[in-house]
């Protein structure tokens, strides 16, 4: 497998960190990745952090796994990044202040793709599958679950859309 060349920002998911096996997966000579202590923290502090960090780094992708799914998408409509999502949480329910994943969320031109693991046991990733499959490219693998069992699958993703859609 070759090396991935583009700038790429990931975003953990909730209870998670930089430590996160789908991180260290990444076969990039770029990547980032900053804890976010997302129980503690209201959405809008956290989408201030995520806008300061990408400005920062001016990643060329976004990955996100879980809830950094969730903060993915966001991120990639309001900055027109890329992102690669992996079983994203597209309504968190952890927080009251954290609206679910909607068609305003999805209906764009930026690329997205996601990776299902449909074996999922915290998430129906078939609901998300259902929810996302009209607006981006969409992988998904029977068995898996919520942590990912391949998580170095994101890299064929991530060479994908380096390819493609990064200058």
């Amino acid at each position: 497998m070759k090396s991935i060349h583009s700038k790429i920002l990931f975003l953990h998911g909730l209870d998670s960190s930089k430590e996160s096996t789908k991180f260290h997966a990444i076969n990039a000579e770029k990547k980032y990745c900053i804890n976010v202590d997302y129980r503690n923290l209201n959405y809008k502090t956290v989408e201030c952090f995520y806008h300061d960090i990408i400005e920062k780094i001016k990643p060329d992708l976004l990955v996100g796994h879980s809830l950094g799914g969730y903060w993915a998408l966001k991120m990639s409509q309001q900055h027109r990044i890329p992102a690669i999502l992996a079983n994203p949480s597209l309504n968190p329910d952890f927080r009251e202040d954290y609206a679910a994943i909607d068609e305003h969320d999805l209906d764009h031109d930026i690329p997205q793709i996601a990776y299902l693991e449909l074996g999922d046991e915290v998430l129906d990733m078939y609901k998300v599958l259902e929810q996302l499959e009209s607006y981006m490219q969409i992988e998904a693998v029977e068995g898996g679950h919520h942590r990912l069992v391949q998580p170095e699958n994101l890299n064929h993703l991530i060479e994908y859309m380096e390819q493609t859609f990064i200058a």
